[in-house]
């Protein structure tokens, strides 16, 4: 027998206007550490496991449902959580959280509270001291809702998960994570030992003509977007990191070492033209990363905070960007397109930073356990991220821990879509016509990573209900 964890109560239902108000109260707390399960965020999958349980009912002794949801979702089905995730969406299209109360328990509340809850004919002892809020949620179809009635209450055993959130409006111009339009293995027209060997870096060029690609040990690929052929695919060279960077307005790729911000970087690279398939001399492009119109560039500093410098083709003048006030260094940095936003990536926090200023005008404590890598769309409303799964806790790995590659939605800093991937994201380009997202995928293996088998994956944009 399962143990409940919340328990909820119907305060209106209207499903004409596919929408209903419920209270969830939280029932199960430890007292004696002063801790309790969280109250769900605003992610549907908890909601859609509130709403099958209420609506569906047993049928005999076994475990079929007879209510809509029940016919439309089996035990195993809501029970196997990455299909959950990305699938309870289709269900419930909206969740709002509208009212908190007790939130947090004062010191004092905590003797008069029990470590659980039992429900006993829809209600709960002392309701009034328990935890608890009030969300507003939209449906997809009235019949999700037909069996509700206003007082209904019962417990329920689910827990929070981390299930898809976007809406039609987010559709377009999301990329469509569960199906790539195109799957690259760049290794497999290698000649000579790629042990050790791995993707590095990846970008489209300025006009998202050509997706290029540099390894770990200086191979270089470039790929024709419009009908994904590789057109290129060379040797720039011995770096100890080779740093790959495209030539504002062309089609000349630039591969050189990356610098520390010890000292002045070294004015030493190797450039091709990709149109000319040949090697070409170039400016020096300076930095780590450049906006795409080439308005401006990042330098890593010794400031003390692990970060970085704002500049233009020259390294002065340059802007300080203080994006933390102490040592929090980054691991991972995107331009949005218009080089409107310039995306902080550090082990955890992500800050966002107006370019124009040098100024971060926004933060995301704790975005992630690990944040991987990082690609924005052109105006910045959209943040691709690779990182630390959420759902490894619910997901069975063991003890393998493969990357999670979710999409932000920056107007209300939320993730609205992620995919549980079997492999780590080892790099992520957004196209400048916000046509693609390509994602550099190194597979999970006993024999170690990085052998040279990494795949690009070349997602559309435009996620679709199955």
């Amino acid at each position: 027998m399962s143990t409940d964890m919340y328990g909820v109560r119907v305060l209106a239902v209207d499903p004409d206007e596919l929408r209903a108000r419920l209270k969830v109260f939280v029932v199960y707390y430890d007292v004696g550490s002063r801790t309790h399960i969280p109250l769900p965020d605003e992610e549907p999958n908890t909601f859609l496991h509130f709403l099958w349980e209420a609506a569906s009912g047993y049928l005999g002794d076994g475990d079929d449902r007879t209510g809509p949801l029940g016919r439309a979702v089996s035990t195993s089905r809501l029970l196997d959580y990455e299909w959950a995730d990305t699938n309870a969406r289709r269900f419930i299209s909206r969740v709002e959280r509208v009212e908190l109360r007790n939130y947090p328990l004062a010191d004092d509340r905590w003797e008069d509270m029990h470590d659980f809850y039992y429900e006993r004919d829809g209600a709960w002892q002392d309701e009034d001291l328990l935890i608890q809020a009030e969300y507003e949620i939209r449906v997809t179809d009235r019949k999700w809702l037909e069996p509700l009635s206003v007082g209904d209450g019962w417990g329920s055993a689910a827990f929070p998960l981390n299930g898809d959130s976007w809406t039609a409006e987010d559709s377009p111009h999301i990329p469509d994570l569960a199906r790539p339009a195109v799957t690259l293995r760049p290794f497999e027209t290698t000649a000579g030992s790629v042990k050790y060997d791995h993707v590095n870096g990846m970008d489209f060029s300025d006009d998202g003509k050509y997706l290029a690609v540099c390894s770990d040990q200086g191979r270089v690929w470039v790929y024709d977007t419009a009908d994904w052929s590789e057109v290129v695919h060379t040797h720039a060279g011995d770096w100890i990191v080779p740093l790959m960077m495209w030539v504002p307005g062309g089609h000349v790729l630039v591969v050189k070492g990356y610098s520390t911000g010890d000292g002045a970087e070294e004015r030493k690279q190797w450039a091709y033209d990709v149109d000319r398939r040949a090697e070409t001399e170039a400016p020096f492009q300076l930095g780590h990363l450049r906006s795409r119109d080439g308005a401006y560039r990042i330098s890593p500093n010794r400031a003390g905070e692990g970060g970085f410098d704002l500049h233009g083709d020259e390294r002065e003048p340059f802007r300080r960007i203080s994006h933390a006030g102490e040592w929090d260094p980054i691991q991972c940095t995107a331009f949005s397109g218009g080089s409107s936003r310039l995306f902080l990536g550090a082990q955890q926090n992500l800050y966002v930073v107006d370019p124009a200023t040098g100024e971060v005008i926004d933060k995301v404590d704790d975005a992630s356990e690990r944040l991987f890598t990082l690609a924005s769309n052109e105006d910045g409303s959209y943040l691709a991220v690779g990182s630390f799964s959420r759902k490894l806790s619910y997901l069975e790995f063991g003890e393998r821990r493969p990357h999670e590659l979710c999409v932000w939605r920056t107007a209300d800093k939320k993730i609205i879509l992620g995919r549980q991937m079997r492999t780590y994201v080892d790099a992520l380009s957004w196209s400048p016509d916000d046509r693609w997202l390509a994602a550099a995928l190194e597979p999970l293996s006993d024999k170690g990573f990085h052998r040279g088998k990494a795949e690009l994956a070349i997602f559309p944009m435009g996620p679709v209900d199955a």
